[in-house]
C-alpha cells in the first residue's frame, strides 16, 4: 500500500510525518497531530485530509498567517506530491512511498512510466450504439465484483479493491490512473491511484522481463474524450517501448475507460491483457466494471456527505443551544445591572438637586461626571438587553400600524437633539404609504436609532434627510446625512456588534457599538433588508426596505 507523508522543512532542519486520510491537524500545542512550533504559527493552523476521490486537501483553520500555495493565501486547496505549501517559515510538501511487497496483487505503481509507441499502436474508440449484453459467466463476475465493492464503507478503499478484484479475475495488470485534463501536459510519471497484477508470477519476476509502461496515446485519448478506447500493439524486437508487462513476443491489447471526472482531472481504468486471451466481449465487461465503479463511488460519496451533513447539523444545534444559554445569562445579568443602575441614578439625582445639602464646586463637578457616566452605562445596558431579548424571543408580535405615524414620532423624538446642533432634519414621506404589518415599537426604535446616529456624526449646521416611498411590494426608507462618513474598508463591519468606525471613535468616545446591530436585527425580523453607502468626509445613507401591506 502507498503511505503518504508530509515533509516539513525549515532553514536548518527537515523531517517527515505520516498523514491520516481522515485528517491530520498541524500547528502548535497538544491538540495538533503534527507540531510545528513557532511563535507565528497558530495553535490550530491547518488540516490535511483525503477527500472521497483520493485527493489530498489542505484546509486553513482560520489561522493567523494563513496557508500559502503558489504565492496565494488559500482557504482549501487540493495538493499533489511534490507541490510546495508554506506556513509561516515552514515549507511543506507531500511524499508518497509505495509498499515493498512482491506477492501477486501487490502495489507496483512506483515502477510504471508513460511511453509513446507512435505508429506502433492502433487506437480505436469502443463506442456502441446500444448497451452490450454480457454472457452469463461475465454477468456473474460483474455481480460478484459489484457485491464486493458495495460492502465497502470508505470511498478511499474503492479503487484499490476494484483493481485487486479485477486483476484477479483477468489475470493481468489493472491500473486506475489520475490524469490532468487538457491543455495541461501529461506527466512522465503518472499519478497512479491503484495498481494490481493478478498473475502467478511475483512482481520481481515480472520486472526482470520487462518494464511496466502505460501508453501515452491511450491516456491522451481517454483524458480528451469520455468514450472508452482500445489499443493494440505489435511485437517489437528493436524497442523496449512496450504496452505489455509479461513478455515481448506476444501482442497485447489495452482497454481504458473513465471511472470519474473531477473537472480538472480524470480518473481512468487501464487494463493491459494478452490479445490471445481477449475476446472482444471482454471489453464490454470491463466497460461495465468502469460504470459500476463510478456508480459505487458516487453512492459512497453521497453517504459520506450525508454523514458530514449530520455531524454539521448536530454541531450547529449544540452551538445554537450554547448561544441561547449565553443570551439568557446575559439577559439575566443585564436585568440585574439595570436595576442597580436605576437605584444609583436616583441617588445621584437627589444629590445633584442639593436637597441633601450644599455641594462645593469640586463635589458638584464629580457628581456631574458620575451622572454622565451612569447615563452612558444605562444606555449601554438598555441596548444590550434589547439585543439579547430580541435573540431570545425569536418572534415579534406583528400587527398593522401606520408607518407614516411611526416616522413622524421618530422625527419628533430627535428634533430637540437636532436643534441643539443646529442641524436641519427634513423628510418626504410618500402619501401612498399607509399601514404595514410589524411591531410598531421596534420599527419606531429602528428609525429613531438611525436618526440619532446621523445627528451624532453630522457636524453643526449640516443637514439630514429622510425619504420614504413605495418600491413595488416593499417600502423603502433612506436616511441620508452630511456627516463624517465611514471609511471604505470598514463599511462591511458597521452592523457587527460592538463595532465602531475609527473616525467615529475619535469624535464620540463613549458609544456602545450596539445600535446598528439592533437596527439590523429589527429589520431582518420584519423580513426586510438594510444596506449602507458612505463616503468618508461626505456623508452616509442607510437604506431600509420593509415588506409592504399588499
Amino acid at each position: 500500500m502507498t503511505e503518504t507523508k508530509i515533509a516539513i522543512s525549515t532553514p536548518g532542519d527537515t523531517r517527515t510525518e505520516p498523514l491520516k486520510p481522515k485528517g491530520t491537524t498541524l500547528g502548535r500545542g497538544p491538540d495538533c497531530d503534527i507540531v510545528i512550533d513557532h511563535s507565528s504559527v497558530s495553535r490550530l493552523h491547518a488540516r490535511i485530509y483525503q477527500d472521497p476521490f483520493g485527493r489530498w486537501i489542505i484546509e486553513d483553520l482560520d489561522s493567523r498567517n494563513g496557508v500559502i500555495v503558489d504565492g496565494q493565501r488559500i482557504k482549501a486547496h487540493a495538493i499533489t506530491p511534490g507541490s510546495k505549501i508554506f506556513v509561516s517559515c515552514f515549507t511543506l510538501s507531500l511524499l508518497e512511498e509505495s509498499g515493498r511487497e512482491t506477492s501477486p496483487g501487490t502495489s507496483i505503481r512506483n515502477r510504471i512510466s508513460v511511453v509513446d509507441k507512435g505508429a506502433g499502436e492502433s487506437i480505436i474508440s469502443h463506442k456502441k450504439s446500444q448497451t452490450a449484453i454480457l454472457s452469463p459467466a461475465r454477468m456473474q463476475h460483474l455481480n460478484e465484483l459489484t457485491a464486493t465493492l458495495l460492502k465497502l464503507s470508505s470511498p478511499a478503499e474503492l479503487y484499490s479493491q476494484a483493481c485487486l478484484r479485477l486483476a484477479g479475475m483477468l489475470n493481468t495488470l489493472v491500473v486506475i490512473v489520475r490524469l490532468p485534463c487538457p491543455p495541461r501536459p501529461l506527466p512522465d510519471s503518472p499519478n497512479i491511484l491503484a495498481c494490481h497484477f493478478g498473475g502467478k508470477e511475483t512482481t520481481n519476476e515480472i520486472l526482470q522481463k520487462t518494464s511496466l509502461n502505460l501508453s501515452k496515446r491511450v491516456l491522451d485519448a481517454i483524458r480528451s474524450d469520455a468514450t472508452p478506447v482500445m489499443a493494440s500493439s505489435e511485437p517489437s524486437s528493436k524497442e523496449e517501448l512496450m504496452l505489455t508487462v509479461i513478455d515481448t513476443q506476444r501482442p497485447h491489447l489495452v482497454f481504458s475507460a473513465r471511472v470519474n471526472n473531477l473537472g480538472d482531472t480524470v480518473d481512468a481504468l487501464y487494463v493491459d491483457i494478452l490479445e490471445s486471451k481477449t475476446p472482444f466481449e471482454l471489453f464490454d465487461f470491463i466497460e461495465a466494471v468502469a460504470r459500476q465503479i463510478n456508480f459505487i463511488q458516487k453512492n459512497l460519496l453521497f453517504i459520506e456527505l450525508e454523514k458530514k451533513e449530520k455531524e454539521l447539523r448536530e454541531a450547529n444545534t449544540q452551538l445554537k443551544e450554547k448561544d441561547r444559554i449565553k443570551d439568557e445569562y446575559v439577559s439575566r445579568v443585564t436585568h440585574d445591572i439595570k436595576g442597580h443602575l436605576a437605584a444609583i441614578q436616583s441617588c445621584l439625582y437627589v444629590a445633584a438637586s442639593k436637597s441633601s445639602g450644599t455641594l462645593n464646586e469640586k463635589q458638584s463637578d464629580f457628581l456631574d461626571r458620575s451622572i454622565d457616566r451612569t447615563t452612558q452605562l444605562t444606555t449601554f445596558v438598555k441596548e444590550l438587553l434589547n439585543l439579547t431579548e430580541m435573540r431570545l424571543s425569536g418572534q415579534m408580535k406583528m400587527e398593522e400600524f401606520s408607518l407614516p405615524d411611526s416616522i413622524s414620532n421618530a422625527l419628533d423624538t430627535v428634533s430637540q437633539k437636532a436643534k441643539d446642533k443646529s442641524i436641519t432634519v427634513s423628510s418626504n414621506v410618500d402619501k401612498s404609504i399607509g399601514q404595514i404589518n410589524g411591531d410598531e415599537f421596534s420599527i419606531n426604535e429602528m428609525i429613531t436609532n438611525l436618526l440619532f446616529n446621523a445627528i451624532k456624526y453630522t457636524p453643526e449646521g449640516k443637514t439630514i434627510h429622510l425619504e420614504a416611498a413605495c418600491d413595488e411590494d416593499h417600502v423603502r426608507i433612506d436616511i441620508t446625512d452630511t456627516g463624517i462618513g465611514i471609511p471604505a474598508d470598514e463599511l462591511p463591519n458597521v452592523f457587527d456588534e460592538f463595532f465602531r468606525a475609527t473616525n467615529a471613535r475619535k469624535i464620540e468616545g463613549d458609544g456602545t457599538g450596539l445600535g446598528l446591530s439592533i437596527v439590523k436585527q429589527i429589520v431582518e425580523r420584519h423580513g426586510g433588508t438594510i444596506s449602507v453607502q458612505s463616503e468618508e468626509g461626505q456623508g452616509t445613507t442607510f437604506t431600509v426596505t420593509l415588506p409592504g401591506n399588499s
